[in-house]
């Protein structure tokens, strides 16, 4: 069986060398993840907040540093949240009710520490060394709280934690119970175990792994929290008071969570915890700069020469994901075209190469022919637009370059099953069936989602349409040889959102068809959100997906139509001509309009 290096995995199952061998370290903020202090950290799903997680627990960074436990820079502590039972739906049969602070908060310690003290064994060689003086009288007194007897006082490290792993097990187990008795009962039931806490169980047990694993005290302990989305809005609660604690010299929480998929930012005492006092904010999928860009592409490059390397293949990814070569000559043509033009004085930019930059591939892309249909026949392939199009979210590039991989071994001669470059053609498919997928497929099983979820499925419909018209707009300036600027794939809106379009617009950053940034008001006055099309979508409305570019303001009454009357909205679009301002162009609707 053949291995796809871009096959995509769940990061907690993977071995210590397979992380380190596929991990690019060039990740925003890892630095200060590693450092002391309370962070979030957000992003899309799958921009790789779970393998950088699991690339920071002390397996890895064994490898990484070629060091014992006690002497790295840092020790992590990993939970999965999705690998416990502490979100289940009975629980919210103790909202608003006498102790369910106490109780959601006695749930969450119990799965921390069980799951922390088992990866800690399964996945190091934890030393027979016996316990330190100061080790042993923690010991005791987990084991006075955990209710157990301690039955060998010269117990190993190792085998003090198994026996600790398996009493908070148990109490965990005990607590599940409970809640699920819940289900068959109308009234509330008498709890009459231990209630633990973060103060008297989980720190307390945190300590006691730094003196038994004789951690330095200058080295900082990190507690990494992931999928904490899946909590429920109490549980997010109590970790919120954890992080406005400020313990951040015994212990750091480093939290991640899906972007705007975050519950609350509230404690359970009604304050707010804020950046940058309580803690650091780290945005993984951030792609709306051209920082972040350049920094993005680095780091896709070196994850795809890593991977390539885990198969025996040593090469540049641009040489791996080669552009249609006759396509590309087309259009340096067209860029030599426009600098001519430009040294003539007919430019339109500052400078000959924002002429060529900005024109030359939407001239190409229109000169294919006046309809959809002839536009169609561009190539979405070449390493630089596989990176743009994944839109800052390297799952989406490594899932569409695992099906590439994938197809490519389907057509090799029979015999011949390397893979030593993927051609042009097998990017083009993969790319545009990843777009039809995303906007046809994954928007009707969103829409069923939502309404499992007891949420309104007619905002996967408004999103749909929302989706649908920007592009018919986008598509639209591309093709217009007298707009100022023709590369679009960003609106911002000129008004506060109604909570209509806001919902709709938070499901679509949520599920990666929108990404969000900041961008001056129109007005000149403070900032408004800057919401920007993923260019997965580019290939549905033949989109230059290169680089980033103008915007367009919209007013609600705008957005509305294009949610809720996307047909309309498309009839009856009027494109404003001529603008001088590049950056900031408005729409007009017209009444009974057809010029779209």
């Amino acid at each position: 069986m053949i291995d796809n290096p871009f096959a995509v995995f769940t990061p907690e199952g993977l071995t210590a060398d397979r992380v380190v061998a596929i991990f690019s370290t060039e990740m925003p903020g890892l630095g200060n993840i590693e450092s002391a202090g309370h962070a979030f950290v957000i992003g899309t799903r799958g921009s790789g907040k779970s393998i950088l997680f699991r690339y920071l627990e002390p397996d890895c960074q064994r490898i990484v540093t070629k060091k014992v436990l006690r002497e790295l820079p840092f020790l992590s502590l990993y939970v999965s949240f999705r690998e416990t039972q502490a979100q289940i739906s009975e629980l919210a049969r103790f909202d608003d009710n006498h102790g369910e602070v106490f109780f959601n908060e006695h749930l969450l310690v119990l799965a921390i520490g069980a799951q922390v003290v088992l990866r800690l064994l399964r996945n190091n060689d934890i030393e027979a060394d016996e316990l330190t003086p100061l080790a042993r009288e923690q010991r005791d007194e987990l084991a006075a709280l955990l209710g157990y007897d301690v039955a060998d006082a010269t117990a190993s490290v190792g085998q003090t934690l198994k026996v600790m792993a398996s009493r908070l097990q148990a109490a965990y187990r005990s607590a599940i119970q409970y809640v699920k008795k819940h289900g068959f009962k109308s009234d509330t039931l008498t709890y009459t175990g231990e209630l633990y806490g973060f103060d008297d169980l989980l720190l307390p047990l945190i300590d006691f792994l730094r003196a038994a694993l004789r951690i330095p005290d200058e080295a900082p302990i990190l507690l990494l929290l992931d999928d904490a989305d899946s909590l429920t809005e109490t549980q997010t609660r109590i970790i919120n008071s954890w992080v406005a604690r400020r313990l951040s010299s015994r212990c750091s929480l480093k939290i991640a969570a899906q972007i705007t998929a975050y519950k609350t930012m509230v404690t359970v005492y009604n304050t707010r915890i804020e950046a940058p006092h309580d803690y650091q904010e780290i945005n993984l999928s951030d792609a709306t700069g051209r920082a972040s860009e350049k920094a993005y592409r680095s780091r896709i490059a070196g994850i795809v020469q890593r991977r390539l390397n885990t198969v025996g293949l040593v090469k540049a990814a641009d040489k791996y994901f080669p552009e249609d070569h006759r396509q590309s000559l087309e259009i340096e043509r067209e860029e030599k075209r426009l600098v001519a033009e430009w040294d003539a004085g007919r430019g339109r930019g500052y400078r000959a190469r924002d002429d060529a930059y900005r024109y030359a591939r939407p001239n190409y892309i229109a000169k294919l022919g006046g309809d959809r249909k002839s536009r169609s026949t561009y190539s979405y392939s070449g390493f630089d637009q596989l990176v743009h199009i994944s839109s800052g979210v390297t799952r989406f590039f490594l899932e569409a370059a695992a099906d590439m991989y994938s197809q490519s071994v389907a057509l090799a001669p029979r015999g011949n099953k390397e893979v030593e470059s993927i051609q042009p053609r097998v990017q083009n498919e993969v790319v545009r069936e990843h777009a039809n997928r995303q906007m046809i497929v994954d928007l009707k099983d969103l829409e069923r989602d939502v309404e499992r979820l007891k949420g309104d499925p007619q905002q996967a419909v408004q999103l749909s349409n929302l989706i649908k018209g920007l592009g018919s707009m986008f598509e639209s300036a591309l093709i217009d040889s007298t707009a100022a600027e023709r590369k679009l794939f960003s609106f911002a809106l000129s008004e506060e959102p109604t909570r209509e379009i806001d919902e709709v617009l938070r499901l679509g950053v949520r599920y990666g068809y929108l990404f969000q940034g900041v961008i001056g008001r129109k007005e000149g006055a403070g900032r408004a959100p800057l919401y920007i099309l993923s260019r997965r979508l580019a290939p549905l409305f033949n989109l230059d997906p290169m680089g980033f570019s103008g915007y367009k303001f919209l007013s609600n009454d705008k957005v509305e139509q294009l949610m809720n009357d996307p047909e309309g909205a498309r009839l009856s679009l009027r494109r404003h001509r001529g603008r001088t301002d590049e950056n900031q162009i408005s729409i007009d609707f017209l009444d009974g309009g057809s010029d779209a």
